[in-house]
C-alpha cells in the first residue's frame, strides 16, 4: 500500500491559490507521475497524491472553492469491474478499458520493445510472437488469481492478497495456479472464511464472468508473474536457457521500470485515458495536460 501523505492536501491547496497559472494534475504515485508526466505540457504539473483518497478529497475542495486547471488520474482497479467507480466526481479521469497504469502499459507493443533490446540473437518476428505469448500466459494467471481479488473486493474480506508469491503459488512448466494452496494461504489470515469456502465463491465469480478480460487482473500481478515464468517460457520456446543480458528483467520491479522507459507517446494515444483526457481538455481551455503532438 502507498506511504500515507498527511499533507497533501495542505500542499495541494498552497500550490494552487499561490502558484503560478498552470495546470495542476495528481496522480496516484512517483510511478504514475514518471510514466505520465512525460507527455504533459509545458504548463502542467503532474503531482504524485499517495492514493484515491487523497485525489478524490483535493478534487471536491477544487471544485468548493472554484480553483481552475484541477484535475486528477486514478486506477480504477476492481472497481471498474465490479462497476463501482465514482463517475460523478469533476476532473476525475481514469482509463475505463484498462484497470491500472501496468495493464496500459501491458496492452501496446512496449514488451515488445523491452525483448528486442534484450533478445537481440533472435530473429524480430520471433520476439514478437515470444511477447505475445508470455502476455497471455502471464494474463491467464493473473486472472486465475484475480477471482480471489475480487471476491475480497467485493466482500471486504480483508485477505492478504499482496502477500501471496507466485514462484509459490504457479507451476513455472505446466503454467498452473495451485488454487488450493492459493486459497489456504488466504483463508490462514482471516477469521471469517474458510479455505473451501473461498474457493467456492471464486467459482461462483468464474461461472458469473468469462475469464477473458483483463479487468480481473492487477497489473503488478501480471508483471510479477511474467518475470518468473520468463525464463522458463524462453527456454521452452527456443530450445536453449534465457541469455544474461534478459535476466535482470527477473529482478523485482525491473521489468515495469524498463516498461515505463519503453512506453511512447504513439501507444498512449490509443487508449481510452488519452480520450478522457481530451474531452477533459476541450472543457477546460486554456488549460492543457497533455503535450502537442508529436
Amino acid at each position: 500500500m502507498p506511504e500515507p501523505r498527511p499533507n497533501f492536501i495542505a500542499e495541494y491547496i498552497m500550490v494552487q491559490c499561490y502558484g503560478k497559472r498552470s495546470t495542476f494534475v495528481m496522480v496516484e504515485g512517483e510511478a504514475d507521475e514518471e510514466v505520465w508526466g512525460r507527455f504533459g505540457a509545458t504548463k502542467c504539473r503532474f503531482f504524485p497524491s499517495r492514493g484515491k483518497d487523497n485525489i478524490i478529497e483535493a478534487l471536491t475542495i477544487s471544485e468548493l472553492r472554484e480553483l481552475p486547471g484541477t484535475a486528477g488520474i486514478i486506477d480504477l482497479d476492481y472497481s471498474l469491474i465490479a462497476d463501482s467507480y465514482p463517475r460523478n466526481i469533476s476532473n476525475l479521469l481514469y482509463d475505463d478499458c484498462c484497470p491500472d497504469m501496468e495493464s496500459i502499459l501491458l496492452c501496446s507493443p512496449a514488451l515488445k520493445k523491452v525483448l528486442r533490446h534484450t533478445l537481440d540473437d533472435e530473429e524480430i518476428d520471433k520476439i514478437h510472437d515470444f511477447a505475445d505469448e508470455l502476455v497471455q500466459e502471464s494474463l491467464r494467471l493473473a486472472m486465475e488469481f484475480g477471482y480471489f481479488r475480487w471476491l475480497n473486493h467485493c466482500q471486504d474480506y480483508g485477505l492478504p492478497c499482496n502477500q501471496i508469491r507466485f514462484d509459490e503459488a504457479i507451476d513455472p512448466v505446466a503454467l498452473k495456479l495451485d488454487c488450493q494452496w492459493v486459497a489456504k494461504r488466504l483463508a490462514e489470515a482471516s477469521d471469517t472464511i474458510t479455505s473451501e469456502q473461498l474457493l467456492n465463491e471464486a467459482a461462483e465469480l468464474r461461472a458469473k464472468r468469462l475469464p477473458d478480460t483483463i479487468q480481473l487482473c492487477r497489473g503488478k500481478d501480471v508483471l510479477a508473474i511474467m518475470a518468473f515464468i520468463l525464463p522458463y517460457l524462453y527456454e521452452k520456446r527456443f530450445a536453449h536457457d534465457l541469455p544474461a543480458s534478459a535476466m535482470s528483467l527477473r529482478k523485482d520491479g525491473q521489468l515495469a521500470k524498463e516498461l515505463r522507459k519503453a512506453y511512447e507517446y504513439m501507444y498512449f494515444r490509443e487508449t481510452a485515458l488519452f480520450a478522457s483526457i481530451e474531452e477533459w481538455e476541450g472543457a477546460n481551455s486554456p488549460y492543457k495536460i497533455l503535450k502537442q503532438a508529436i
